[in-house]
């Protein structure tokens, strides 16, 4: 494994922690204190609570007392869930944060541009219909708009499993051959060198819908020799990382490319890093539906990015 002070340039410094106590969460802060131990950055646990705003547009919202009593419990609460963990509560790296908002994603959002956070951290609840609302509302809002790279790990109704530090195995970078996938997978690429995991780079070809990077009609070539070209296109983005790396490992298939996905990465230990497509301006909260599925049903965690930092 490779230790923080070789990791050049670094590339998570501050985590943000979005933390609401729910298995889902507490699932997802094992990744956090883990990537905290391998490349010693800040950790910042943080709860919004929703208050009401005050009678001015633009204004602060309503004085309430006892918030710095809330304060104190919610550091205590967190520091109580790090027993589970070697890392000290009382660690430097770490703070303890209780914003008062209107609303709990643009308030985890202000505060991770405002503190130059490179990963948020937050639970998920990936649940189907009607019960899907909160895969949910807050979440979907942070993964829509973030202005960094969102770690998600969720539980199902029945599911209790919680990782232990280190339980990453190997990762999955989706490729659709965009500018977005090419980011997503250099920084797929760090952190497989981060976990000391290998790295595969998959491909789904939708038939017949036959992206233009195919350069080809979809009657000039059978499925087989779509694939067989789809395979070299990929393994030339593995080569074009040009360093050495991890072990990486080439799927090519065609199908649905949201249950091929889930099928590769199909166990707890796998972390999917994938770009979502989100766009600025009117279109920024634009999910890509292929992200959004891996996203709700992914048995392990998945890092999402509208835009992902430059090696």
């Amino acid at each position: 494994m490779l230790f923080p002070d070789q990791l050049a340039p670094k590339m998570i410094d501050n985590i943000l922690f979005a933390c609401d106590f729910s298995p889902s969460s507490n699932r997802a802060l094992a990744y956090g204190v883990d990537l905290v131990e391998r490349t010693g950055a800040t950790l910042h646990f943080m709860h919004v609570k929703e208050v009401s705003m005050g009678p001015f547009v633009g204004g602060e919202p309503s004085p309430e007392a006892g918030h710095g009593k809330l304060k104190a419990q919610f550091a205590d609460r967190c520091k109580e869930a790090l027993t589970s963990y070697t890392l000290d509560p009382d660690d430097e790296r770490l703070s303890y944060v209780v914003e008062r908002s209107a609303a709990t994603a643009p308030a985890i959002m202000q505060y991770a541009e405002e503190h130059e956070v490179d990963l948020i951290v937050m639970g998920t609840h990936g649940r189907r219909g009607v019960k899907r609302v909160l895969f949910g509302s807050v979440a979907e809002e942070v993964l829509r708009s973030a202005p960094c790279p969102v770690l998600t790990a969720r539980t199902g109704e029945d599911d209790e499993y919680t990782p232990t530090p280190g339980s990453v195995e190997r990762l999955v970078a989706p490729i659709d051959f965009s500018d977005a996938s090419r980011s997503a997978l250099q920084y797929a690429v760090r952190l497989s060198t981060l976990y000391d995991a290998p790295l595969t780079l998959a491909h789904v070809v939708e038939l017949p819908k036959i992206p233009t990077v195919y350069d080809v009609e979809f009657s000039d070539l059978s499925p087989e020799e779509i694939e067989a070209r789809v395979r070299t296109e990929l393994e030339e983005w593995g080569r074009s990382i040009g360093r050495e790396g991890p072990e990486i490992s080439y799927v090519v298939e065609s199908g649905d490319p949201v249950p091929t996905l889930l099928d590769l990465a199909s166990t707890p230990e796998d972390l999917v890093v994938m770009a979502t497509h989100g766009l600025s301006g009117l279109k920024r909260r634009v999910l890509g539906s292929v992200a959004e599925g891996v996203l709700r049903r992914a048995p392990g965690p998945v890092i999402t990015g509208r835009e992902f930092p430059k090696q």
